[in-house]
């Protein structure tokens, strides 16, 4: 079977080996965030519905665990935007409850957990990451760039709610941008609104893979190391990632990766396609590969391109 809304097993920094589920299309999200790898929104809604159907996504779970026989940490709601965009979110986790053990985490930007019948859907899960990158308006419109109707005090209140009412995991990650959000202010606030919000990890990250918004530039270690803390609450800096300590990586992934682009410069579309591999996953090696000096990024007629680097 071909998989056209699950993609990996995948190595994740978070959660190890994860199988992703995108139940949303490209890009219909509630953020416009300039720091997505994914792409920028082309629907930015805060509108639910069954963007990609539950039992086409299902289909292939169902198909994917009858003939995966490797590991499995996760499987997890994320992809292309938003994952409670679709209100069939409740129902799949119900469903995949009964076909595995594996436990499910949704991935969130947090935008719609103030809406009690989404908290309900989410509390199904085993972990639920939220997004909060920053606790006021004025930071919030410039990072995550939101549907007009969002604001932060819902997402503040929304973290809240679903920290009182479920027994899962709770991450909160707090992405940092060069410019944009990195600022005492915005890190006391964000210290403040952590003081009643409940909640089993906090983990800062920064730019780490080619954002759709080419001047997202990341934070230097020592000014992660300085909002670490500012904000406090036992937070920690999210490590890159290790290709010896991930059990998802996979060899002939990065091989062919390096084989197309060593042809010549691609785009993570022309990756994707080409090789046959989730856009999701081409981008943890491309992240993977740009780190280790690999390849680099080029713009042509204001596109994305990869080049090898000759060592």
């Amino acid at each position: 079977m071909e998989y056209k809304h699950i993609y990996g097993p995948v190595p994740s920094r978070r959660l190890g080996v994860s199988l992703g589920i995108d139940p949303v299309p490209l890009k219909v999200c509630s953020f416009n965030c300039v720091y997505c790898e994914v792409a920028k929104t082309t629907l930015l809604t805060t509108k639910r519905r069954e963007y990609v159907p539950a039992e086409e996504i299902l289909n292939e779970l169902k198909d994917f665990l009858h003939n995966h026989k490797g590991p499995l940490d996760y499987i997890t709601f994320s992809g292309s935007g938003e994952p409670t965009l679709n209100s069939k979110l409740g129902y799949m986790i119900d469903e995949i409850k009964k076909m595995t053990n594996v436990p499910v985490a949704v991935l969130t930007n947090s935008t719609l957990l103030y809406l009690r019948s989404v908290r309900e859907e989410v509390e199904k899960a085993d972990l639920v990451k939220c997004t909060l990158d920053a606790a006021e308006d004025k930071y919030l419109r410039r990072i995550n760039q939101p549907a007009k109707e969002v604001t932060a005090e819902k997402i503040l209140e929304g973290i809240r709610l679903l920290g009182e009412e479920y027994s899962g995991n709770i991450l909160i990650e707090i992405m940092l941008v060069k410019g944009i959000n990195d600022t005492e202010e915005n890190y006391k606030q964000i210290s403040k609104a952590l003081d009643s919000i409940k909640a089993d990890r906090i983990q800062i990250n920064t730019v780490v893979r080619p954002p759709a918004f080419g001047f997202a530039r990341p934070l230097s270690q020592k000014e992660l190391e300085f909002a670490k803390n500012v904000i406090g609450h036992n937070a920690e800096i999210i490590k890159p990632f290790n290709r010896k300590t991930n059990a998802a990586y996979r060899t002939d992934v990065e091989n062919a990766i390096i084989g197309s682009i060593k042809i010549r410069p691609q785009t993570i579309k022309d990756l994707s396609e080409g090789l046959g591999v989730h856009r999701d996953e081409i981008l943890k090696y491309i992240e993977l590969l740009e780190s280790e000096g690999k390849i680099k990024e080029i713009l042509l007629n204001g596109e994305k391109f990869y080049k090898y680097i000759e060592k």
